[in-house]
This record gives structure tokens, C-alpha cells and sequence, in this order.
């Protein structure tokens, strides 16, 4: 588990932080602000003449419940000077806006008004906000506003420190892969941290556990958009898992980026979704070809988790570029995601006699085809073709993954930019070889720490538009762009295990 602070750090910069300020149901904001809070000196806000910017994180709340597509404009109160609402934001699912105060002496108390469809829902008055600072703003509808947080804002523009949400399977089912995007994650953010990528601010992580399942996921989700108004989360890891969760993330307008989900058609569900594994459709055609030209297979057979949405997405691209190269497929077999002997299907692949086998499934069963078709008897000269296959698993297969053939988008041997570095840094930080989870995890975080950069905000919009802008960025998976749908483009790489290693297959 992350051992990384989980809470927003609140400075102790407002005498007022938890003040409640004025709120009154569809009043004017021209109404003076009462009493109570009126006098509240502003040497008490640490005011400083000379910042020129401030961001107030709002949230709108009716009824307990978000207000979403509402516009909230802030005016600053200035004796004398009605109220000009010159600064604005348009709520999300989460019913939150992020509203920039830019002027001179930013610093100070302000009135705030929220409109939806035109229509006048709310005002508040004597909401202090420091100059310099990204302050979280309650406005309940009818009650008064509070200010219940605040960082601060580096030269940049963005919070001194950046909540962004982790979803893995850590505990009950597929932790091999939370093992490998957890670590990947915390090697890349103690080296982001510690530069100026992100002009002097730091990424925090918020980590849920997904469990391995769907609703896991989509209950993890829900928390990080709702409880900790992430605008970010890296996850979920599995396909199955997405299926559930993107949509939570979409509605809602906070950014996904899936580090290791590859089924296909995932990122076409929305704009806020992204991914840094590549997607069957794309892995998998240019392996099939290039597997086929040096092996010369004509008949072939598959094995497929049929309860798994990675593998049946997997089976479906093998089944359309094996048809496209004249291939025969002489049988599939399938079993779940929980069966844990395939004995039958083997022996059927067996007395058939195919040229390869092709596995889509899941990390346990791929090593459990590897093994029990080799104790089945089918012959070392007939490869497993198992696209995604790691040298975790080639490792836990022993000599039964000897000649396994893997298509995939990452080996630690490659010359990418950084990438012999990030092995050896991995190795020292861990004790270990990084597997493909961890790479493509260290790989998104540095992707994701460059958008941020380049938006200059925490908005989830910036964020998303400047994710869609990423092209040709060197990372240790190679040059690296996203599609028009959201998904990774990068070279694929096949793989042959020869004496327990991967090598290039050439």
C-alpha cells in the first residue's frame, strides 16, 4: 500500500478557515454581509498587495445534493463598488467549479451568486480568500458558504500540492497487478516530486482498492470523485473493471487514466477517459503477422477466459487477424476467470495438434495454461502465443514458459528514452525487475505530470484537453501519443522466452 498522506494539507493560513460566511436563499448579493463576520480584521487573511491571482474550488450543494451546470460568479467586496461578478465557473457533476481570481490584490472578502438555466439559486456574502492561495469554497443553497480548505499556489499557478486518485486490486483478487502499478507509481512520483516539472508543486496520491472487482472499482471511483474531488484517477487496472467505472468518471467529468487496461473500445466511452496500455485492436494484428511470417502456422488453437472482458476482447482481435491471414482455427476453448484446472482443454488442443496455442486471459490462468499444457503433453515445439504474458509469469511458469512466444508493448531491454535507467532505479528502489504493469504505470504518471504542466490547472477540463494534446513524448514505452478515442499509441514488441529471459523476437 501507498504509505502517502491521503488528506487535503490544510495550512494554517485564515483565522476564518472554518468560518461560516453569508448565505441567504435567493438573495442579492448587494445585501451587506452580516454582522457576525463583517468584522473580521483582513490582516487576519495574511493578505499580500501584491499577488495578482487566487483560485476558489467551489462546491454547490441544494439540498445536500450537487448542483450540476450551474454558473457561480464571484465579485469581490469593495466598499462603495457594487458587486460585479467578473469571475466564473460552470459546476460539474460533483457540483464543482473552479473559478480563477485574477486582478489586482486579489486578497480579500467576496460575494458569490450561482445561476442555473439563467435562473438566480443562491447568494452568498463575506467569503474571505487569500491572495495567493486555492481555496475550497461549501456553498450550500440557503445556508451560509464556508471555506474548508486552502493551498498554496505556486508561480505556476497550480495548489502547492495535487490529490490525484489511485484505483488497484491490492487485496482478495489480482494483486499481482496493483503490486506492479503501485510501485511503478511511487518510483515515478518520488522523481517528479523532486524536480520542477510541475513548478514547485507536488502530486499527492488518494489510493482506493479496488479488490479486482467491478463494483470495487466503481465504489473506489465514486469516493475519489465525491469525498476527495480528486481531478484525476489512475486506474482502474483491470478491464472488467473499467467497463463499470469509466462511466462514473465520464458523467461526472473527472479524468480516468487507466495505466493496464487494453480490451477494446474502453476509451471511446468518453472524453475524460485515457489509456497507457495498448488496446488489443492495436497490439495484437501486427503480432499475429509477424508471428505468422517466422513460424509459418496454418492452423491454430485458441483458449480464451470467456468471463473476463480483457480476454474475450483479446480473442476477438486474435480471431479477426488470424481470419485476415488465412489462418485456421481449429477449436477454442474456454473456461473463467476462477477455474483453475484446463486439463480437458488441453488435451483436446493436444490431440488436434494445432501449430500454436493463443491464450487471452488473465495473469494466473496464463500461467497455468503454460504449465498444465506442457504436463498435457503438448510438445515444446508448439508455442504458447499469449499476448501480455510478463516475466513475472514466465518466471512463475519455470521451464514450461520455455519458447513462449509474447506480444506487448514494453521489455526492460529496450533503448526507449529513460527506460534502462527507470530499470535500474526500479531495482535499487524495489530489489526487483519492474514488470509491464509498472512500467506502463511509471510511464502515465510522468504523461499525466506533463498535461498538468502544460494546463497549468487542476481543472479536470484543462487536464483532459491537455492529455488529448500529448504527441510524440519520449517515455520509457517509447514515443507517446493518445489516438482520437483516448488510448495509448506506442510500438508493440514481440517477445520469445529463450533460458527463462525474454528476447526480442527476431
Amino acid at each position: 500500500m501507498f504509505s502517502l498522506t491521503r488528506g487535503w494539507l490544510i495550512l494554517p493560513i485564515a483565522a476564518g478557515m472554518a468560518w461560516g460566511c453569508g448565505g441567504e436563499r435567493l438573495t442579492t448579493s448587494s445585501d451587506p454581509p452580516t454582522e457576525e463576520y463583517a468584522g473580521k480584521p483582513l490582516s487576519k487573511l495574511a493578505v499580500d498587495g501584491n499577488v495578482t491571482s487566487s483560485v476558489a474550488i467551489v462546491r454547490l450543494r441544494q439540498d445536500q445534493s450537487p448542483v450540476n451546470s450551474a454558473v457561480v460568479a464571484f465579485s469581490r467586496s469593495v466598499s462603495g463598488r457594487g458587486a460585479s461578478y467578473e469571475w466564473a465557473g460552470t459546476t460539474d457533476g460533483r457540483g464543482q467549479a473552479r473559478v480563477a481570481l485574477e486582478g489586482t490584490q486579489t486578497g480579500g472578502y467576496y460575494r458569490a451568486q450561482a445561476r442555473r438555466e439563467g435562473v438566480l439559486i443562491g447568494s452568498w456574502s463575506s467569503i474571505p480568500i487569500n491572495g495567493g492561495f486555492q481555496v475550497t469554497v461549501e456553498l450550500p443553497v440557503g445556508e451560509k458558504a464556508r471555506v474548508t480548505g486552502a493551498t498554496v499556489l505556486t508561480p505556476g499557478g497550480l495548489p502547492a500540492e495535487i490529490p490525484i486518485g489511485v484505483v488497484a486490486p491490492l487485496t482478495v483478487r489480482q494483486t499481482q497487478y496493483g503490486a506492479g502499478i503501485e510501485s511503478g507509481l511511487a518510483l515515478a512520483l518520488d522523481e517528479i516530486n523532486g524536480t520542477t516539472m510541475l513548478g514547485g508543486a507536488s502530486i499527492v496520491f488518494r489510493t482506493e482498492d479496488s479488490r479486482g472487482m467491478a463494483q470495487g472499482a466503481v465504489d473506489a471511483f465514486n469516493k475519489l470523485i465525491f469525498h476527495d474531488y480528486v481531478p484525476v484517477i489512475l486506474g482502474p487496472a483491470l478491464s472488467t473493471e473499467a467497463r463499470e467505472a469509466f462511466p462514473v468518471a465520464q458523467r461526472n467529468q473527472v479524468v480516468a487514466f487507466s495505466t493496464t487496461s487494453a480490451a477494446s473500445g474502453l476509451s471511446a466511452i468518453g472524453d475524460f477517459i485515457f489509456r497507457a496500455s495498448l488496446s488489443v485492436d492495436v497490439l495484437i494484428p501486427g503480432g499475429v503477422s509477424l508471428t505468422r511470417e517466422k513460424l509459418r502456422f496454418g492452423r491454430v488453437a485458441l483458449m480464451v477466459d470467456s468471463t473476463d472482458v480483457f480476454s474475450r476482447s483479446s480473442d476477438d482481435a486474435l480471431q479477426s487477424a488470424l481470419s485476415e491471414e488465412g489462418v485456421e482455427i481449429m477449436t477454442r476453448e474456454t473456461f473463467g476467470t476462477d477455474d483453475t484446472s484446463f486439463v480437458a482443454q488441453l488435451a483436446r488442443i493436444r490431440d488436434l495438434n494445432p501449430h500454436a496455442v493463443f491464450v487471452s486471459a488473465l495473469s494466473r490462468q496464463r500461467v497455468q495454461s503454460l504449465v498444465q499444457g506442457r504436463r498435457e503433453g503438448i510438445p515444446g515445439n508448439i508455442p504458447f502465443i499469449v499476448p501480455g504474458l510478463t516475466q513475472d509469469e514466465i518466471r512463475d511458469a519455470g521451464d514450461a514458459a520455455e519458447g513462449a512466444i509474447a506480444i506487448t508493448g514494453w521489455t526492460a531491454a529496450a533503448t526507449t528514452p529513460g527506460n534502462q535507467a527507470f530499470v535500474e532505479n526500479y531495482r535499487s528502489k524495489f530489489g526487483g525487475a519492474p514488470n509491464r504493469w509498472a512500467a506502463q504505470s511509471y510511464a502515465a504518471l510522468y504523461v499525466l505530470s506533463e498535461a498538468i504542466a502544460k494546463a497549468g490547472s487542476t481543472d479536470p477540463p484543462a487536464i483532459r484537453d491537455a492529455m488529448a494534446g500529448i504527441a510524440n513524448l519520449d517515455t520509457v514505452l517509447g514515443r507517446f501519443s493518445f489516438d482520437r478515442n483516448g488510448d495509448a499509441v506506442y510500438d508493440p514488441i514481440v517477445l520469445v522466452v529463450r533460458n527463462g529471459r525474454f528476447e526480442v523476437y527476431e
